[in-house]
């Protein structure tokens, strides 16, 4: 594949033999050597001093303590997902109003105000918060970290641009971690079908998802090698991939393994690099896996908690096409009564346009549409019901304090 696509890195990254080279590099005496304690760093150092002469090197030393200063701004946390929708006007300095280009902002607009909320290109998307309460159980600098972003599905033909990858979703996964614990984590419109016609009976629930009869095979292709999801069934995907690639001169030799049975440790690719994830037959998904570090103290070291959703892409909603008011719930194909097709219908507009006495009027095909539906597991269901309980725990807690305030103000 990297002679029809060549990749703009040439260096092909090894996980398992990264950590090695890293943890090489960071203690060369091997782990066990490292020192953690200060009696264990005196020791290191073969200090012949008195411990009182050690605790002042250590303040001496202490960069935090020179390196600030009472005087400074103070500067706190930043997280993209506690970032607030306000504007904020700006004093204007008596040197900046001096400028032409600060005079005409003030003229159309008034005043100058800062916009958190500035139409940027990745306005849309949503920061997971990320907590550390469990208990930590990872050793840091001893675990690979890889954070992969993956794209929606988009259409394209060869030779023809009819759209572009658009972001979807971004996981902090650990080395040690098999790739199924992944896949069950990645969230598609897809895994809420099958999606059938149900023109003739729209009532329909078709979003049977504990059926054990639907088929949940898919693979991911990472380099050259296909990683097949064989849980459940024994539909390889990549068979016909593979039997295809062998007759083309420019693909070369595509080897197969199980997902369940493969740790990321044990994979190779290239950084940003677009891999592929495909599951229900023809729902394709680009990837890159666009970070490989060691964990570090910052980062969450309960093994638990991964993979970790850092960031998702919030969908746009789309307007019915009649009534142009409600979200769209369903879509019509093939209509003889729509300029559209397909068309975006509401719940409302799709009964009344195309039913009546409950029959089917004129042809067409219908099929539900989930808009912007946003799929939330079970656990993640108990993480945003806490976040809730504590966001108005914290509501009640201030709303008794200005309450105490009024009434005192009351008395006084």
């Amino acid at each position: 594949m990297e002679k029809i696509y060549k990749p703009k890195c040439a260096k092909v990254i090894s996980v398992r033999q990264a950590l090695h080279e890293f943890r090489e590099e960071l203690f060369p005496g091997g782990w066990g050597q490292v020192p953690k304690s200060e009696n264990e760093i005196a020791n290191a150092m073969d200090f012949i001093g008195t411990e009182h002469q050690f605790n002042e090197l250590l303040q001496a030393v202490d960069l935090e303590r020179h390196l600030t200063s009472t005087k400074d701004i103070r500067i706190s946390s930043f997280h993209p997902a506690r970032v607030q929708n306000v504007q904020k006007p700006i004093e204007i300095p008596e040197k900046a109003s001096r400028f032409s280009c600060v005079q005409n902002a003030v003229k159309i607009t008034g005043k100058l105000r800062k916009n958190l909320d500035s139409k940027i290109r990745y306005n849309k998307h949503k920061y997971s918060c990320i907590t550390k309460t469990d208990e930590p159980d990872l050793e840091p600098y001893k675990e690979m970290l890889l954070k992969i972003r993956f794209y929606e599905p988009f259409k394209y033909k060869p030779g023809m641009r009819l759209g572009h990858p658009k972001f979807h979703q971004e996981f902090y996964v650990l080395g040690s971690q098999l790739l199924t614990e992944l896949r069950d984590k990645i969230y598609c419109q897809c895994d809420l079908g099958p999606f059938f016609d149900i023109s003739m009976s729209p009532h329909t629930d078709s979003f049977n998802t504990n059926d054990e009869s639907r088929s949940n095979a898919g693979f991911f292709f990472i380099h050259d090698t296909f990683y097949n999801d064989l849980r459940n069934h024994e539909l390889d995907y990549s068979e016909v991939i593979r039997n295809w690639a062998e007759r083309q001169k420019n693909i070369g030799m595509l080897k197969s393994q199980n997902m369940e049975k493969t740790k990321f440790e044990d994979i190779i690719f290239r950084l940003g690099y677009p891999q592929v994830y495909q599951h229900h037959g023809n729902c394709e998904h680009i990837f890159v896996i666009s970070d490989c570090r060691l964990v570090a103290t910052s980062d969450v070291l309960a093994r638990k908690r991964y993979p970790i959703l850092n960031s998702y892409a919030f969908p746009r909603s789309i307007p019915c096409n009649i009534c142009g008011h409600c979200e769209a719930n369903y879509i019509v194909k093939n209509s003889d009564q729509h300029i559209f097709d397909p068309a975006y219908i509401c719940q409302v507009c799709f009964q009344s346009y195309h039913y009546k006495d409950g029959k089917k009027i004129g042809e067409f095909e219908a099929f539900r549409f989930l808009g912007t539906k946003i799929a939330v597991k079970e656990e993640e269901i108990e993480q945003l019901y806490l976040n809730f309980i504590s966001l108005f725990e914290m509501a009640s807690r201030r709303t008794i304090q200005v309450g105490f305030c009024f009434s005192s103000c009351a008395r006084n």
